[in-house]
């Protein structure tokens, strides 16, 4: 079976000068560890962008800079309060180049989104922003490791999360494990339990339509390698 890679958007807060005060409020230090899975925080070079660091620097930023319509002087200005802040650091960079991009609207990868996050956490390394990049390493962690088994684990603690410790929850996880295990057989029976699982998790026309097409299969006896997908009757 082929995995079905899940879509996840980073939710951009209404203004850089909330964002910027939520990243630095709460505690200052977060010493606890929520995961056993060993993560890596640290930054790469590669993460970091190329700023006008000297300019940034010298730049005189008005008290009110967050009231700037231009979105590329606001972004600017915030790219500054970074820099003079934490100085010319990889994470002040990272922060800053990130939030002139979702500003401006322009497109962040997934690994720039847990670049950023990485970031985040170095500068205000409190349990919120650990916790926030967790989550991002998690998803990361869970479509890229070939052991079935660390997937079915990280995968079966973001559903319970999302949808509590129900019965669906393991059905679907036992399917995706057996999915991804080599030489291992998943019987029709099993594919339509995880489908009628999916729907209570996921109850959307997608889902659905599959459900119905697998169900249809069943009734009418057709193998389920055999289901015409472009066929909508």
């Amino acid at each position: 079976m082929n995995r079905i890679l899940s879509s996840y958007r980073l939710l951009y807060l209404l203004s850089l000068t909330i964002l910027y005060l939520f990243m630095g409020c709460g505690n200052t230090e977060d010493t606890a560890s929520s995961n056993p899975i060993a993560y890596d925080y640290d930054l790469s070079a590669s993460d970091v962008y190329n700023l006008s660091i000297d300019e940034l620097l010298a730049l005189d930023v008005p008290v009110d800079w967050h009231k700037t319509e231009d979105p590329e002087l606001r972004s600017k200005y915030f790219a500054a309060q970074m820099l003079q802040q934490f100085g010319d650091t990889p994470a002040a960079q990272i922060v800053a180049e990130y939030e002139r991009k979702r500003a401006l609207g322009i497109s962040v990868t997934f690994d720039e989104a847990i670049a950023h996050a990485k970031a985040r956490y170095q500068l205000w390394p409190n349990a919120s922003n650990r916790q926030y990049l967790e989550k991002l390493l998690k998803i990361k962690l869970r479509e890229e490791t070939d052991d079935p088994d660390l997937f079915a684990k990280i995968y079966r603690e973001q559903l319970i999360e999302q949808h509590g410790d129900i019965p669906e929850v393991h059905i679907v996880v036992a399917f995706e494990k057996k999915s991804r295990q080599e030489n291992v057989y998943v019987t029709e029976d099993e594919i339509l339990a995880a489908y009628e699982a999916k729907y209570v998790l996921w109850p959307n026309k997608t889902v659905l339509r599959q459900l119905e097409k697998y169900r249809k299969a069943k009734a009418e006896g057709t193998r389920f390698d055999l289901i015409d997908w472009d066929d909508d009757e």
